[in-house]
Order: C-alpha cells, then sequence, then structure tokens
C-alpha cells in the first residue's frame, strides 16, 4: 500500500504514465503467455501428426460414467 500511497502523490502526469508503464509490462506478460501457448499447441499437433501421442474423443471420455 505504500506504493499506492506514495503514486497518489504524484502530479496526475506523472501519475499516467506510471499506469501507463504497468500496463504495457502486462500486456508484454500477455505476449509471452501466448507465445507459451501456441508452441504447446504445434507440439500437440505434432506428437499427433507423428503418432506419439494419441486425440480422446470427448463424448466417448465422458460417456463412461
Amino acid at each position: 500500500m505504500r506504493l499506492l500511497e506514495q503514486a497518489i502523490k504524484m502530479p496526475p502526469k506523472e501519475r499516467v504514465e506510471l499506469a501507463q508503464m504497468i500496463l504495457a509490462s502486462i500486456d508484454n506478460e500477455t505476449d509471452e503467455i501466448n507465445k507459451i501457448w501456441v508452441d504447446e499447441v504445434q507440439n500437440r499437433i505434432k506428437l499427433v501428426a507423428d503418432g506419439k501421442s494419441k486425440l480422446l474423443d470427448f463424448n466417448e471420455l465422458y460417456a463412461q460414467d
């Protein structure tokens, strides 16, 4: 909370710049996470195509209950 208290005391223009930098850092994290997921999906597709993994049928899997 001390950080928030200090930020609130900053001039408005500086607070806006700080907020923009914080939001930009979140966007970068999101881009990195998206890339990791895309890489994972591509790897899984390759494993299925190479016959090293198999897909499960959702309906068959949950009809077993």
